[in-house]
């Protein structure tokens, strides 16, 4: 199998990511993230004549998610996403309605695929395992792609970590800290890193933001990433 993993970045909102994972043979693709460029995703499917099959939404961050309602519409595609992070697609406070964007997240046309366990899966060759972490989110799940390459959403960059309850602790109040407030757990946030480091070493690690496909030595080797400063599990 010919497989290509293709990063579309926003550079506009803190170099987010979606990755599009084409199986050239059988020209499908499956999707992990949005990162608003669902337009440029959608124009790049209809050019190479890729079929797209399924959506997996790593968080309910509207920075991940915005145009994914839009995108399964028009391409007939499943979207998968964790149970607890499944309401928050619908709700407006949150899910980009409150910046004026058009979401549409509760059309019935939209087929999701809402899963509470881990699952295994085999689409378009490709062998997938869904596997939850909360912390950053309720339902913020890491996807396993062909035991090779791990997609964890928000958790761990190159050089720093997602965001957490610990970070806001000393800000004042905003919408961002009040949401991170309420949807974040923080210990299950520091021990989905520590999973990432101790159990997917030999894994290509892409994060929601930022540079992509790097090892967890590369953070184990940087003295300066806050990791390998934690204090009492607590980064600082």
């Amino acid at each position: 199998m010919i497989k290509i993993i293709k990063t579309f970045k926003n550079l506009k909102i803190n170099n987010v990511n979606a990755y599009l994972i084409i199986n050239k043979q059988l020209n499908k693709a499956i999707l992990i993230d949005g990162a608003y460029r669902c337009e440029s995703i959608f124009k790049y499917l209809k050019r190479y004549k890729i079929i797209l099959t399924d959506i997996f939404i790593t968080h309910f961050h509207h920075d991940h998610t915005i145009g994914l309602d839009k995108l399964a519409l028009l391409t007939g595609c499943a979207i998968h996403i964790h149970k607890f992070d499944y309401p928050y697609l619908l709700d407006k406070t949150v899910n980009g309605s409150q910046n004026g964007q058009v979401v549409d997240f509760d059309n019935p046309e939209i087929k999701f695929e809402i899963f509470k366990n881990d699952v295994k899966l085999n689409i378009n060759g490709f062998q997938i395992n869904t596997i939850h972490k909360g912390g950053h989110t309720p339902g913020t799940t890491f996807y396993e792609l062909d035991n090779k390459y791990l997609f964890v959403g928000d958790t761990l960059f190159i050089d720093k970590v997602g965001f957490h309850k610990a970070m806001f602790h000393n800000l004042q109040s905003s919408a961002l800290k009040s949401l991170i407030d309420q949807t974040c757990d923080d210990d299950r946030f520091y021990a989905s890193i520590d999973s990432i480091v101790k159990d997917y070493s030999k894994h290509l690690i892409y994060p929601g933001h930022w540079k992509q496909g790097f090892k967890t030595n590369d953070v184990l080797n940087n003295k300066n990433h806050v990791y390998n400063k934690k204090i009492n599990r607590h980064f600082n």
